[in-house]
């Protein structure tokens, strides 16, 4: 992805109020960090400062989380060993989601640092 293109991405999320869902993308060269699995609260450990999970059906998620500093995206393994990531945002308030539709149910979700 260019630069001009990531602005530009980084732009229209700005402009729809920080909504980020992590059913768009699929494992990839560009998504590797450490897992995280969602904690409500107060976090604390890497980029991700507070996270209070709003919805959860088993197949669907989504959340209200706080990135303090540098990149970090939502994650979503299901039961068939498929996994999701959200693009890398970083500091703001953000709602992230994903979900497991056509590969199961929700195994683990949090957030994967870049």
């Amino acid at each position: 992805m260019t630069i001009r293109r990531i602005a530009v991405a980084a732009g229209a999320v700005a402009l729809t109020g920080g909504v980020l869902l992590a059913g768009a993308g699929s494992a990839s060269a560009d998504t590797k960090g450490k897992h995280h699995s969602a904690v409500g609260g107060e976090v604390g450990t890497s980029h991700v400062a507070r996270w209070t999970t709003t919805y959860y059906d088993g197949v669907a998620w989504n959340a209200t989380v706080f990135v303090d500093y540098g990149r970090s995206g939502a994650w979503t393994k299901c039961s068939d060993g498929h996994e999701t990531y959200g693009p890398l945002v970083g500091p703001g308030t953000w709602l992230w989601g994903g979900d497991c539709y056509n590969h199961g149910s929700i195994v683990d979700y949090g957030w994967y640092d870049g």
